[in-house]
C-alpha cells in the first residue's frame, strides 16, 4: 500500500513540475519538443512499477510461491492424517472394549443367573490410556468395571412363605446391598480384579 502511495505521489509531483516548466518556457519552436520530452518522461514514471516487476527474478518469485504453497499443503495433509489416525484409534479402542465386555459378560452370565437370579443388562469397562489400547485389556490396565444387572425372568411361581417379624433383632443391611456385595466379590474373583474396582447395581433394587 505504501508503494502505491509513493507511485501516485511521484506522478502528481512530476505533472506539477512539468506544468511549471511549460509555463516558464517561451513560446517558440522548442516548446513542442519540450512537451514531447515531458510526455515521454511521464510515461516512464507511470510505467516504473511494471519495469521493476519485470526486472525481478521471476524464477525466484515462482519458487517462493511454490515453496509456501507446498509447505501449507504439507502441513494441512499432516494435520488431516493425524486426525484420521486418532479417529481410527478411538474406533479400534471402542471395538476392543466392546469385545472385552462381551467376553466378560459371557464368562459370568450363567452363574449369575443360577446363583443370584440376575442377568447382565449392561457392562462398561474403564481402562488406562484408552486411546492407546490395541488389544484386550489385562487386569493391570482395567481401572474399573461398571455392571448393571436385572432380575432374571422366573419360569415357575414360587410358594410364598409366611413372613415373621422379629423386633428384637438389630437392623441388618438391606438384602439388595448384601447381594450386590456378594456379586461384586464373585465377579472380582472370576475376573481377577479388586472388589473395589467393580461397581454393581441391580435394576429395580432398593
Amino acid at each position: 500500500m505504501s508503494y502505491l502511495t509513493e507511485w501516485i505521489t511521484s506522478i502528481i509531483l512530476f505533472i506539477l513540475l512539468a506544468t511549471v516548466v511549460e509555463m516558464l518556457l517561451p513560446s517558440s519552436s522548442m516548446q513542442k519538443y519540450t512537451k514531447l520530452v515531458i510526455g515521454l518522461l511521464l510515461i516512464v514514471v507511470i510505467l516504473t512499477p511494471i519495469l521493476k516487476l519485470l526486472s525481478t527474478d521471476m524464477d525466484e518469485l515462482f519458487a517462493k510461491m511454490t515453496t509456501h504453497s507446498s509447505y501449507a499443503s504439507k502441513e494441512n495433509t499432516e494435520n488431516l492424517i493425524e486426525m484420521k489416525k486418532k479417529e481410527i484409534q478411538a474406533s479400534h479402542a471402542a471395538y476392543i472394549l466392546n469385545k472385552a465386555a462381551v467376553l466378560m459378560k459371557e464368562d459370568v452370565e450363567e452363574e449369575l443367573r443360577e446363583s443370584y437370579g440376575v442377568t447382565v443388562k449392561d457392562l462398561k469397562i474403564v481402562v488406562k490410556n484408552e486411546d492407546q489400547l490395541t488389544e484386550i485389556p489385562i487386569e493391570e490396565n482395567i481401572e474399573s468395571v461398571v455392571i448393571l444387572l436385572e432380575q432374571a425372568e422366573e419360569t415357575a411361581i414360587q410358594v410364598v412363605k409366611p413372613v415373621q417379624i422379629d423386633t428384637s433383632r438389630q437392623k441388618e443391611p438391606a438384602p439388595s446391598s448384601r447381594e450386590e456385595g456378594k456379586i461384586a466379590t464373585f465377579l472380582a474373583d472370576r475376573w481377577q480384579l479388586q472388589p473395589t474396582n467393580i461397581s454393581v447395581a441391580v435394576e429395580g433394587g432398593d
